[in-house]
């Protein structure tokens, strides 16, 4: 799968006593691509006994993110496994001027792991969401 991607408007709540992005939101940003990329998927697992759930979260913060600020949240499907997934994430700028390059504010690897809704034991991905991780851009 190719690399799916949202924009976002950092928001003035967003920002903390330090005048930067608080990390805790960076997870907030990664989360509304996660979910916008789920819904995209054409696998009706919102309707199903089973879904995901995030299992591991490593971020690296590279620098700051300041208000007023236009972003890229991208992620891109890896390493599919027998329940689990890795989701390779960045968050970007969107420069105002187009001559500039996008500053790099984060990377990071989700991992969700589908599990069974009642009983919470994973059980083997969906095969639309393991198609998705198995192609590389």
């Amino acid at each position: 799968m190719s690399e799916f991607s949202v924009e976002l408007d950092v928001r003035w709540g967003d920002v903390d006593s330090f005048e930067h992005v608080n990390n805790a939101v960076f997870l907030s940003y990664l989360e509304q691509c996660r979910t916008e990329w789920m819904n995209s998927v054409p696998s009706h697992w919102q309707q199903g006994e089973s879904g995901p759930v995030v299992a591991n979260i490593n971020i690296n913060y590279r620098r700051p993110i300041h208000w007023p600020a236009r972003l890229k949240v991208t992620l891109v499907p890896d390493s599919p496994g027998r329940s689990s997934m890795k989701l390779n994430s960045q968050i970007r700028s969107i420069p105002a001027d187009p001559k500039q390059q996008p500053v790099l504010f984060a990377d990071a690897v989700v991992t969700i792991v589908w599990i069974d809704k009642k009983s919470g034991e994973s059980v083997p991905l969906p095969n639309s969401i393991r198609e998705l991780g198995a192609c590389r851009i």
